[in-house]
């Protein structure tokens, strides 16, 4: 019986969404990276999220980046500014700074 509903359900909602004249937005898979468990991740979760922010302009990238500056800042401090064979501290500034000649204000 519950099997009969579930198929019932599931051809409802198949033959609801073939009927609807609704154009369908599809939506690309971003190549995101994040993770916190190293300066050298932060570095890499940090140009992956603020490339994104650049590129896609969403706020959720601006929330991730402030959740993630946290967490690395809250972690390795001061390592995040010095230069290493995996962080550039210079390359998060420049791109920091194309956000704001975009008019997107990280901080905000």
């Amino acid at each position: 019986m519950e099997n009969s509903l579930i198929a019932g359900f599931i051809g409802l909602v198949i033959s609801t969404s073939l009927t609807c004249n609704e154009p369908v937005e599809t939506i690309e898979p971003l190549n995101l990276y994040y993770s916190s468990t190293s300066v050298c991740e932060c570095y890499k979760s940090g140009i992956s999220v603020l490339t994104n922010l650049i590129n896609y302009r969403d706020d959720a990238y601006k929330m991730l980046f402030l959740e993630l500056r946290m967490n690395c800042l809250t972690k390795y401090g001061t390592q995040l500014f010095l230069p290493s064979y995996c962080n550039y501290p210079d390359s998060i500034g420049i791109l920091m700074d194309s956000l704001y000649t975009l008019g997107i204000d990280i901080n905000s």
